[in-house]
């Protein structure tokens, strides 16, 4: 049975400053007392105290005894604070139902002359002598002797029936300390449990997935996102390391140990160590995570606790992807124009000089068949630097309303010829509700030839080309989808850049499909790449639908009157 349950309430003190006072009170008391004797009457009255509380009946009655006016132990600052108390203690018993109320019913000795008016308000008598307070209040539960006299208590516990309990000043005033220490106590906990609950609330609520972490790299809390997105429960990852917990929603609960795992590094130097890592969805597109460690060191500057935060960058990161790109192509543009233009005068020499000597009648056949090559060369490398300069200069086209689903029908019905004999199967999908997009037909129509020459010639040994139109997130998709051997991963970053082909040498200048992203880009579209290795490759364009730039004024009516 501890403290609280001895008296049975909760004491509640609102100033710290009362048990400052109180302290050195309780020092004097303990300190002029034996150890043995000390522990003596703090168990007497521990005991008669729990024995009274538990049999009362009614109210609770105390009396208090206090220190005559000269005396020694009179001390009136540390006497009115425990005075304080006590009338606190008791007016506190009052307000809890689940407790006999406890009231002050008598005082002998000299009061504090600062509690005076109080007593008197309060209608609670005074006496002189303890003896004829004891005998005006027989039904009185609880003596407590405030003087700190030796003789007053002994005196006290002659005169006092056996069924009222004693409390000299030591207890008194360790008891007053040790309830306000537990209030002060009670309420640090609360005010750390409403810290807790406020920072619990904004860890949950970031958006990044946060892992708490033991010196092992063991899993000790995690927030709402981690178990959201991995679709588990935080029991399941619990003592687990947060190596095994891919990054990205759903990804598996454990999987396996990556190498680039920043916590290591954490450990090992005590420093806070990032890395970028990657993962690739069920459409094969690639994500990208920030990964961060933050070491949680303790007194001795040891690594206790780390802190792994866990930040989706696809966005940012797709985003300096493209400026990078943006840049890279205004370099590439200004160096081919010029190389461009050095390079055409002198072929267009070349090819000139080549047609003067097939109409020469002095060459032989074998001489003629190597000016003929010459010729053919010349043309070939006059196609490239055309692409070369039609890609480096700015886009001209003509935007207007143009049928998507039309334009998608026409450009397949073309370039789906042949395709049976090639074990290609053509799947059409154009979406009833599609809307018509601001576009220019030929530049479109270009790039939906780039992208189904590209799927036919990655499905050699046959396949599946998917076409597809639809609504997403109100713009209009164009999708190409095949299911050839797909695009490695280490190069997909790489196929838009200018001069870029896995082909072989001479099928092509690598310009098709950054002319084509360059197109859409130009339109206000985007493009969106998806391909998995063995599996197939997706290419979809995302265009802005037409809006009509004048629309019909609408004449408001006038609001007709009741009548």
């Amino acid at each position: 049975m501890g403290l609280r349950v001895w008296l049975g309430i909760r004491f509640r003190c609102s100033r710290f400053e009362d048990f400052r006072k109180l302290r050195p009170a309780l020092g004097t008391e303990l300190m002029a007392r034996q150890p043995h004797e000390e522990h003596m009457h703090l168990s007497a009255g521990y005991n008669e105290a729990v024995h009274v509380l538990e049999a009362a009946q009614g109210d609770f009655l105390v009396g208090l005894v206090c220190p005559e006016a000269g005396s020694v132990s009179r001390d009136d600052a540390a006497l009115s604070s425990i005075f304080a108390a006590i009338l606190e203690l008791l007016d506190r018993s009052a307000r809890e139902t689940q407790l006999p109320s406890m009231r002050l019913a008598a005082c002998s000795g000299q009061t504090p002359a600062a509690r005076e008016q109080e007593l008197t308000e309060r209608g609670i008598h005074w006496f002189t002598d303890t003896e004829a307070m004891v005998a005006a209040h027989p039904d009185i539960n609880l003596v407590v002797d405030l003087t700190g006299s030796p003789e007053t208590v002994q005196t006290l516990r002659q005169i006092l029936p056996s069924s009222v309990a004693l409390l000299d000043r030591a207890c008194t005033v360790f008891l007053c300390c040790m309830l306000v220490m537990s209030e002060v106590s009670g309420q640090c906990q609360a005010d750390l449990r409403g810290s807790r609950s406020l920072l619990s609330t904004i860890i949950d609520e970031l958006p990044d997935e946060i892992f708490f972490l033991d010196d092992q790299g063991r899993i000790l809390d995690v927030n709402r996102q981690v178990c959201e997105r991995h679709g588990v429960d935080k029991q399941a990852l619990l003592h687990q390391s947060s190596n095994t917990v891919p990054a990205g929603p759903g990804q598996a609960a454990c999987g396996p140990a990556r190498r680039d795992w920043p916590v290591l590094a954490t450990l090992a130097n005590q420093r806070e160590q990032e890395a970028l890592q990657t993962w690739m969805d069920e459409q094969g597109r690639v994500h990208y995570y920030q990964v961060t460690a933050y070491p949680v060191f303790d007194d001795a500057r040891r690594v206790h606790r780390i802190i792994e935060v866990r930040r989706d960058v696809t966005l940012r990161t797709e985003m300096e992807k493209r400026l990078q790109q943006a840049e890279k192509l205004a370099a590439i543009g200004e160096l081919s124009m010029y190389i461009a233009h050095e390079i055409r005068n002198p072929l267009f020499s070349i090819g000139g000089f080549a047609n003067s000597l097939l109409r020469s009648q002095e060459l032989t056949e074998n001489s003629r068949e190597k000016v003929r090559i010459i010729l053919e060369e010349s043309k070939r490398l006059d196609r490239i630097l055309k692409s070369i300069i039609n890609f480096a200069r700015p886009t001209s086209s003509e935007l207007a309303e143009v049928d998507a689903n039309l334009i998608v029908a026409e450009t397949v019905q073309v370039l789906g010829i042949g395709s049976q004999e090639r074990g290609v199967i053509l799947d059409v999908r154009l979406g009833g509700e599609v809307p018509n997009i601001r576009a220019d037909a030929e530049l479109l129509k270009q790039c939906l030839i780039n992208l189904i020459k590209n799927a036919h010639e990655a499905m050699p040994d046959g396949g599946r080309l998917t076409v597809t139109t639809a609504m997403e997130r109100r713009q209009v998709l164009i999708s190409i989808e095949d299911t050839g051997h797909g695009i490695p991963l280490d190069i997909q970053d790489k196929i838009f850049n200018p001069f870029f082909t896995t082909k072989q040498t001479g099928s092509g200048a690598g310009l098709g499909l950054a002319m084509t992203k360059k197109i859409i880009s130009d339109l206000g579209g985007d493009l969106r790449l998806s391909s998995q290795p063995g599996k197939g490759t997706q290419v979809d364009l995302l265009l802005q639908p037409y809006v009509a730039m004048e629309t019909p004024a609408v004449r408001l009516q006038e609001p007709r009157q009741e009548t």
